[in-house]
């Protein structure tokens, strides 16, 4: 790992408490094996950001997957080892803001063609397993200036009432998005649509006040708060 890192030019390492040098040392020593000192802390545009799951550490579980993205139902995420990388404590009240989640991806993009042999990537918030290459390019269009990476943080489900529903826009936003029935009747066109919403809410945050959008066939669209936890999409 610490090879790897080497070799990305805009990360550094900015703690790893098995460095050979003599503070390190004595910073293994006082660590031992323990989980809380088994972890590299890396530096990326002035954020720092836990790797975790290393050795000597434990190794991490596999939270539950709740939507595949290009990932045959055949790979048994569970039965490989596992590396997370997670915002550093004192970026736990932005964990989710824009800046943070860019840096993050950016690092975990340059981690994999690092590193090599990486299967799948997991997004927590959403449940999300998706093959590398489709990370990846999610990733780096982002990067590049397109559209947010909804396909590959955000999963979709249809609930009870037939309406094609977020699942892990909580994280950005603080509430879930819900087509109304009429608009989730096509699921294709379902997805466009919320996919194109989903670009324009995060950057805004929360959302406590209805708000309208024009979709570029010109369709006008109300989107609702209708309570705590979700937004409701409605025609005009």
């Amino acid at each position: 790992m610490i090879d790897a890192i080497s070799t990305i030019q805009d990360i550094t390492i900015s703690h790893d408490p098995f460095q050979r040098d003599a503070a390190h040392r004595h910073a293994r020593e006082a660590f031992g094996d323990s989980p809380e000192g088994t972890w590299l802390e890396l530096l990326k545009w002035g954020m720092t950001f836990d790797c975790l799951g290393l050795a000597p550490g434990p190794k991490l579980v596999l939270p539950p997957v709740r939507h595949r993205l290009s990932l045959s139902s055949d790979i048994d995420l569970a039965s490989h080892d596992a590396i997370a990388l997670t915002p550093g404590p004192h970026l736990a009240d932005a964990s989710s803001s824009i800046p943070v989640v860019r840096a993050m991806l950016d690092a975990a993009t340059a981690l994999i063609e690092a590193l090599g042999g990486v299967q799948a990537v997991y997004w927590g918030p959403s449940g999300s397993a998706m093959s590398r290459a489709v990370f990846t390019s999610l990733a780096s269009s982002w990067m590049e200036g397109g559209a947010f990476p909804a396909l590959g943080l955000v999963g979709h489900i249809v609930d009870g009432q037939g309406r094609l529903c977020t699942d892990g826009l909580r994280w950005f936003v603080g509430r879930e998005l819900a087509l109304s029935p009429e608009l989730s009747i096509d699921r294709s066109a379902a997805m466009r649509i919320a996919i194109r919403l989903i670009h324009e809410l995060v950057p805004l945050g929360r959302l406590d006040q209805e708000t309208r959008f024009t979709l570029d066939d010109g369709v006008e669209l109300r989107v609702v708060p209708v309570d705590d936890a979700l937004i409701e999409v409605r025609t005009m």
